[in-house]
């Protein structure tokens, strides 16, 4: 029997061939399309039993697969195998095979729930919104951080909400090394901190006054700049109540 011995050297299983039909009844028959090979139905469930343990799909025939089939190669269905009969556990690891051909499955880290969504959808958006009410948590797919509707844009290194943040309270980035400043108190006149930064800049309008360490060359520019500027000019901390 040439084609049982392809089929044991394709599957390392003993599934049998069923090439004298009338030796079978109808119910222990298995018939995949589109090939339209048929098995003894034991055989089949041992056989898609192998794959789901393997975590292999799709379940192609096993005839087709070692080049005997002459068609479309079949497949194993998933009426075929509520046919067959497996267990609860191997048909949840079925319908999530099934599943994972055109989803993926995610996990919402506020309900600790899972579910499939699909694949395209996915990699079209960098938002992703927990579709279960009343959870619908939305947090970014590539950063995994929550984003809250209504505030600043999102951005993975935190660079937009701290922008928003700055605006928001009215403080400055030094104008060299991009580092916060917040005004306290005093003139408008605001000396970089970070070190070798030596950037002066004006807190008011936020251009630099001059990027130096030498104290003649700070004090020219500085009397340059405020010659047209605010030195005392008063701007309060938004941050801070009146």
């Amino acid at each position: 029997m040439s084609n049982a011995y392809a089929l044991s050297q394709a599957t390392q299983l003993h599934l049998v061939l069923v090439e004298e039909r009338h030796e079978f009844a109808e119910d222990s028959v298995a018939r995949l399309e589109p090939c339209g090979h048929e098995f003894c139905r034991g055989c089949v469930r041992d056989y898609v039993k192998a794959k789901i343990e393997e975590h292999r799909f799709p379940v192609l025939c096993p005839i087709c697969v070692v080049g005997k089939g002459k068609t479309e190669p079949g497949v194993v269905t998933g009426t075929l195998v509520l046919e067959i009969g497996i267990t609860e556990e191997q048909h949840k690891v079925w319908t999530e095979m099934e599943m994972s051909a055109f989803s993926v499955m995610i996990h919402c880290r506020k309900c600790k729930n899972s579910m499939f969504v699909d694949k395209q959808d996915l990699e079209d958006t960098n938002t992703l919104v927990c579709p279960l009410r009343p959870c619908r948590y939305i947090w970014c797919k590539n950063c995994q951080q929550e984003i809250t509707i209504g505030g600043p844009k999102h951005s993975c290194d935190g660079s937009s909400e701290l922008d928003h943040l700055m605006r928001e309270r009215g403080w400055k980035y030094c104008p060299s090394c991009r580092t916060p400043i917040q005004k306290a108190s005093g003139c408008n006149h605001m000396t970089c901190m970070s070190p070798g930064c030596n950037t002066h800049f004006c807190y008011i309008c936020g251009q630099m006054i001059v990027r130096s360490a030498m104290r003649n060359q700070i004090q020219n520019a500085v009397g340059a700049h405020y010659r047209v500027c605010h030195l005392f000019e008063d701007i309060p901390d938004r941050a801070v109540p009146p």
